[in-house]
């Protein structure tokens, strides 16, 4: 009889990968460059290139300051959803320049508030 090999499942992304991911992510929605974001952060564009090609790690004081310069927390920066379509309406929402975030929010409220029979299109007030 033939030994079973059991199957390996694969290791999740580590919270560098999630990071560096989500980083990338709004490196391309922001335009912002590596030479301007290292500015920011007091490193120079070939450390942001190591680190985003996962040459290197970055400690978690560094992580925050990126967070900050896309204007948001850590914990945004490391949060990752467990529902993959909830994943993705998280990280589009975190892509979008900060003076955009206002609108998709209004969007999505107006897009949830419970219909009113008798009212003119159906509509909660607001």
């Amino acid at each position: 009889m033939p030994i079973e090999t059991p199957t390996l499942v694969p290791m999740p992304p580590t919270l560098q990968q999630i990071a560096r991911a989500q980083i990338k992510r709004w490196i391309g929605s922001t335009g912002i460059t590596q030479t301007a974001l290292g500015e920011r952060i007091r490193r120079n564009q070939a450390w942001m290139s190591r680190y985003l090609g996962g040459d290197i790690d970055a400690d978690l004081d560094t992580l925050d300051q990126i967070a900050n310069v896309f204007g948001h927390r850590l914990t945004q920066l490391l949060d990752v959803p467990t529902d993959p379509e909830e994943a993705a309406l998280i990280a589009a929402y975190r892509a979008l320049r900060a003076e955009v975030r206002p609108l998709a929010l209004r969007i999505l409220q107006e897009m949830t508030r419970v219909p009113h029979p008798g009212r003119p299109g159906g509509r909660a007030r607001s």
